[in-house]
């Protein structure tokens, strides 16, 4: 993300400017809901926590002690992601080890972190683009059901499951291949 970009985002906080708040919402929120509801939060405790991290920057900039030494998405995803650990902790749905602490305290594993859940977010909408067939076949073949089985289930003969799976893999990749996202993606790891 270019420096322009970030600038603003800051100063869209720093002045309540609701169409930058909401891009933000739009382009951050996805995986800061994700790392909650993956490590025992709800959809709400994850709305809160991306409102506390938007509170803090807010705090940090009218303070005068912002240094971005990353992109802007991945520290308001470090924030969350400290902002949870905390409040988990604090209620003991979870122990919380300095491993895990340390984990998240090195930027990169954060960027690692948000590049990894924007590439599932990419794979999804591409999958939800495919037909419903190949939906079917795929999830069924993803969950470890052999040739076999998903021929019965779906009324076909093996042969066509085999290439029809073959199909839909190969036009989901080429959906993902073309996506603009997906570019940004391989240039950022």
């Amino acid at each position: 993300m270019s420096n322009t970009k970030a600038n603003n985002y800051l100063q869209g906080i720093a002045d309540n400017d609701y169409g930058v708040l909401q891009q933000i919402y739009q382009e951050s929120l996805p995986e800061v809901i994700k790392y909650v509801q993956r490590n025992s939060g709800t959809l709400d405790d994850a709305k809160d926590i991306f409102q506390e991290g938007i509170l803090v920057i807010y705090k940090k900039i009218k303070k005068n002690e912002l240094v971005l030494t990353t992109s802007f998405h991945v520290y308001l995803f470090a924030v969350c992601k400290r902002i949870w650990l905390k409040k988990i902790k604090r209620k003991g749905k979870k122990e919380v080890t300095m491993d895990t602490i340390e984990a998240y305290s090195i930027e990169e594993s954060f960027e690692d972190d948000l590049i990894k859940s924007r590439k599932w977010a990419l794979y999804n909408r591409m999958f939800l683009k495919l037909t419903e067939e190949c939906q079917k076949v795929l999830k069924m073949a993803f969950n470890g059901m052999s040739g076999k089985e998903i021929a019965l289930n779906m009324g076909y003969t093996e042969e066509y499951v085999k290439r029809k799976k073959y199909k839909c893999r190969i036009s989901l990749t080429n959906m993902i291949k073309k996506d603009p996202e997906y570019h940004h993606l391989i240039e950022a790891n």
